[in-house]
């Protein structure tokens, strides 16, 4: 049994995109579920969930993380498996093979789907998810290496996750077998940031990965949504960060963090490998690179100052609650 756990609000423009490709999906129909957690949304959201048989939860008020934590609570599947509203799976054999794969390897810490570009998608957008891989080139400077271990006969790619817990994953398509939560900290709040990177450190450290199988992520459109999706994107890190301080870039990551930073800030290091990449994959959109670090350097400076401006925790809180659609989905 999967369950699909997919946080909502206000979403009515992108989920039926993501739940048609959800259907799509050739895995038994008896043996999947779909639970929406929504925040409260205004418009036809929860109108479109139902109308595609999903199990809604009540999580008004909730951040992402939050509703995905009451949403596991009602699940009922073996595996869990992440997504959001501005995913999009590619193929329909997606479950099938992910699970699969997951079953041949049950000490495994899940299965992470590629990005794929989209033919709507901006180069902006194609840029930070088909080829970055993920929404901020600061922490994919620098995040911790995967070693490739295997490629088993089905295509399938066994990678070996970093000890240090230094590399950001979880969300975006990604199924991890539910018996995991049980080596949550009792008590402890569920964080993406700070769960996986744990589980890393306990000595769970192989990844699955399939090529040609993964998710469209239509992120964003263009640079002042990218922009602000940094701001609030850092704006939720700070806020993980007074729960729980053992977060994907802590354990011997400061020095790698300090020089991420200068390097993105410079503009010409990014310009220079942006430049080399264009070439050598023939890729235009790699020219972007030294851009979107400019950018994701100046977005995550602001959402640091305007965190700090704050004086309570319950301003913070507040603040957090005031977050538009989106927020704390950067994986």
């Amino acid at each position: 049994m999967v369950s699909f756990i997919l946080p909502t609000l206000n979403a009515e423009s992108l989920l039926r995109q993501c739940l048609e490709s959800v259907r799509r999906q050739d895995y038994p129909g008896d043996r999947h579920e779909i639970l929406v957690a929504d925040g409260g949304s205004t418009d036809r959201t929860v109108e479109i969930a139902k109308s595609f048989d999903c199990t809604i939860v009540d999580a008004a008020g909730m951040m992402a993380e939050a509703a995905k934590s009451l949403a596991f609570t009602q699940a009922k599947g073996t595996y869990l498996a992440l997504i959001d509203t501005d995913n999009e799976i590619t193929e329909s054999s997606w479950l099938t093979r992910a699970i699969a794969a997951l079953e041949r390897h049950p000490n495994a810490m899940g299965y992470e789907s590629y990005y794929f570009k989209h033919p709507a998608d901006t180069h902006l957008n194609a840029y930070l998810t088909g080829l970055l891989q993920i929404s901020d080139p600061c922490a994919k400077i620098m995040s911790s290496p995967l070693k490739l271990m295997a490629v088993e006969e089905d295509g399938a790619e066994i990678f070996q996750l970093p000890t240090d817990g230094g590399y950001p994953t979880g969300a975006n398509g990604f199924i991890f077998p539910r018996s995991h939560l049980e080596k949550m900290t009792k008590g402890h709040a569920y964080h993406e940031a700070a769960f996986f990177p744990a589980l890393m450190r306990l000595g769970i450290t192989k990844l699955v990965k399939i090529p040609g199988l993964g998710v469209h992520h239509h992120y964003v459109e263009g640079w002042n949504d990218f922009l602000k999706k940094r701001r609030r994107a850092m704006i939720i890190y700070m806020l993980r960060k007074q729960e729980i301080r053992e977060t994907w870039d802590q354990a011997g990551l400061h020095t790698r963090k300090i020089l991420a930073i200068l390097y993105a800030a410079t503009f010409i290091g990014p310009l220079l490998e942006g430049s080399w990449r264009a070439i050598v994959q023939r890729d235009t959109d790699w020219l972007l690179h030294p851009f979107a670090c400019a950018v994701s350097v100046i977005g995550n400076v602001w959402g640091i100052l305007d965190f700090q401006r704050l004086d309570t925790s319950e301003e913070r809180a507040r603040m957090s609650r005031r977050l538009g659609p989106g927020e704390g989905r950067e994986g």
